[in-house]
């Protein structure tokens, strides 16, 4: 038995993507069940050429756009794949008036890790990116994936400022940002968010923090 299994499911008469989750299992195990969908061609993808294309073609590419709080294990990874401290990493990659509301927002529009349409950190991208699929997901299995995405966005918040790499929330924050500090800080006390700051890797986040009881 697999410990993440995706399944296809209806809900609301409306087709969708699930996953069950066979404990112990972890964040990883999740990621290893994911990525095979971004290059299915059997389900639907609403941005996709033809709808069915693999994700690597795609001509919408969320990466021009995306609103993008890495998690801590990301954060961590990309800083070591580029070679650059904490402080530095966050200086060059970070737009910088997000960074001095209390946010630590890549810079987008494109990414600043967009290389020709392509994803130069790929290896150790975000969750937030691994997981987003222009694909109807079932409502516990958006809301789990949601919630994992947003306790390792917090934790990197809650390390940033332990780190004195970003100041507390300021004044000059959008509804936007505010929206986003609000929701961080929400999560910044769960158990989900702890398990990101003691990790080192994905392997390391029990699956079962993130469950509901």
């Amino acid at each position: 038995m697999k410990a993440v299994e995706v399944y296809h499911g209806c809900e609301n008469g409306q087709p969708g993507l699930g996953i069950r989750i066979n404990l112990p299992a972890t964040v990883q195990d999740l990621l290893d069940a994911w990525q095979p969908l971004c290059d299915d061609q059997t389900i639907f993808k609403q941005y996709a050429r033809d709808k069915h294309a693999l994700c690597k073609d795609c001509q919408r590419n969320c990466c021009n756009t995306a609103y993008v709080i890495p998690d801590l294990v990301s954060f961590r990874h990309m800083a070591e794949m580029l070679g650059t401290a904490y402080d530095d990493f966050v200086v060059r990659y970070f737009q910088a008036e997000k960074r001095e509301v209390g946010l630590l927002r890549l810079i987008p529009e494109p990414c600043i890790f967009l290389r020709d349409n392509i994803c130069s950190i790929y290896p150790v991208r975000s969750l937030i990116c691994r997981f987003y699929l222009c694909t109807p997901l079932l409502g516990q299995t958006e809301q789990l994936i949601y919630k994992i995405a947003w306790s390792g966005s917090a934790a990197t918040q809650v390390f940033a400022r332990q780190q004195g790499l970003v100041p507390e929330a300021g004044p000059g924050a959008s509804s936007f940002d505010r929206l986003f500090l609000g929701l961080l800080d929400e999560y910044r006390n769960s158990p989900g968010v702890a398990s990101f700051l003691d990790a080192r890797d994905y392997r390391d986040i029990s699956l079962h923090h993130f469950l509901e009881e």
